[in-house]
């Protein structure tokens, strides 16, 4: 006989996910993960109740290389959820939560430095309300908030809005294998209702062991190392859940900005796409492009100021692509008419994202891998650093794919109150250098 505890998302699948970041690595310092369920999860009394027995009370964790005290829901990190090549979450603050992790993981890893996980709970408000109340358990002014749990689980679920996905992340920091300070993540997205299956996955992985003939060996214990990361996997194809590691490449000494952001998913880019962004200096393409305009006059004043280019079919373009730092400078002519956009890695709210600056409008892209075509989704926008409606940003239907061994561009830029102001699509080749 055998008795397995904590066959849950914390600790078993935790602690497979950091026996997976750590292969190669030599030392481990610190880990860190979070759980951001959907809004729409439907959470259940009994985690109100545990969630209202702990918040703000005193409990204990690694940090440090010490045993210290800390308050749950009183200490909050921010983290982006972004499974490479994926939509990733919006940028959230993730509340410390009292999970075995705390300390079944430094049992694994006795050298560990660190360990910390927290939640994410949405929609922003009602997290920023529990933290709230947190603080007042942490500073005696009551002294539990179980006595609120029902009327928590009331508002859990039915003060409810925003995206139907949810999320998990691991991130570990030690040393390589070469002794260099190294930082690995991995990342999960779990679409509509398949989120809170995931804990439950666990225990199918260790019944489908016992019926194949390999059972757990017999005694009491957390199920620590009974599942691996490939378990989940299997599982995980079955429904709309992705995951994702992001581990820096020591290959090549400088990693472009494209390869950045979408970090594993690089590699399954068709290779005209990947030629025509790992840029490290300066390079120059052109090819042949088709372009429609916007009918309404707003649209060709927006696209005038903006300096687009006029309708027209087999219109010669030429990009120029110049790496200046952390930034790429796109400078674009159609015919006799140019404009230019930069782009960076984003930071802060524009996480994970592509940023590309046009004048004094930002915009944060997803760089959605979808077949053999890379999709730029608007996830982000500010003007003078103010930000604006994502339901109000310019929108359209705008990705890269590598056709016929070319780099083929389709953009479409549109606004849902003054409908296209701009559509072009083509395709370019690395123009050789000028001898």
């Amino acid at each position: 006989m055998f008795v397995l505890s904590g066959v849950s998302s914390f600790p078993v699948l935790t602690a497979a996910v950091v026996r997976s970041l750590m292969h190669g690595m030599q030392r481990l310092d610190d880990i860190c993960g979070g759980i951001a369920p959907s809004p729409y999860a439907g959470v259940g009394l009994n985690v109100i109740r545990a969630i209202a027995s702990y918040a703000g009370q005193r409990i204990e964790l690694r940090r440090d290389s010490r045993t210290m005290r800390a308050y749950p829901f009183t200490e909050t990190r921010r983290f982006t959820v972004a499974v490479p090549g994926r939509l990733p979450l919006r940028p959230m603050q993730f509340s410390l939560v009292d999970v075995p992790d705390l300390q079944m993981l430094v049992a694994l890893w006795p050298d560990v430095a660190s360990v910390w996980m927290g939640a994410g709970p949405a929609p922003p408000l009602l997290h920023r309300v529990l933290r709230g109340l947190a603080w007042l358990v942490r500073l005696h002014v009551v002294p539990t908030l179980a006595p609120l749990a029902r009327l928590m689980h009331w508002a859990s679920n039915v003060l409810r809005w925003g995206e139907h996905r949810g999320g998990m992340f691991v991130e570990i920091r030690g040393r390589d294998e070469e002794g260099r300070a190294t930082t690995r993540s991995w990342h999960l997205l779990a679409e509509g209702d398949d989120g809170p299956l995931i804990p439950s996955m666990a225990a199918e992985a260790i019944i489908r062991r016992c019926l194949s003939g390999t059972a757990p060996s017999a005694g009491a214990r957390p199920a620590l190392r009974e599942i691996e990361i490939g378990d989940y996997e299997e599982m995980f194809k079955r429904r709309k859940i992705h995951t994702g590691s992001r581990i820096p490449s020591r290959a090549e000494p400088i990693v472009t900005l494209y390869r950045r952001v979408l970090g594993d998913a690089w590699d399954l880019l068709p290779e005209p796409i990947r030629n025509m962004h790992d840029v490290h200096g300066s390079m120059t393409a052109s090819g042949i492009a088709e372009v429609e305009r916007g009918a309404g006059w707003v649209a060709r004043l927006v696209a005038g100021a903006l300096r687009f280019p006029k309708a027209g079919s087999d219109v010669p373009v030429e990009v120029r692509f110049d790496v200046q730092g952390d930034k790429q400078v796109w400078t674009r002519k159609f015919r006799d008419r140019s404009f230019s956009s930069s782009h960076e890695e984003g930071r802060g709210a524009f996480d994970r994202l592509l940023c590309e600056r046009f004048g004094p409008f930002v915009f944060g892209l997803a760089l959605v891998l979808d077949g053999d075509r890379l999709r730029l989704v608007v996830r982000r926008w500010t003007c003078l650093g103010i930000a604006l409606p994502v339901s109000l940003s310019p929108r359209g239907d705008s990705y890269e794919s590598g056709d016929d061994g070319r780099f083929r561009f389709h953009v479409e830029i549109g606004h849902p109150t003054i409908g296209l102001i701009i559509r072009y699509r083509g395709w370019l080749t690395e123009t050789p250098p000028a001898q």
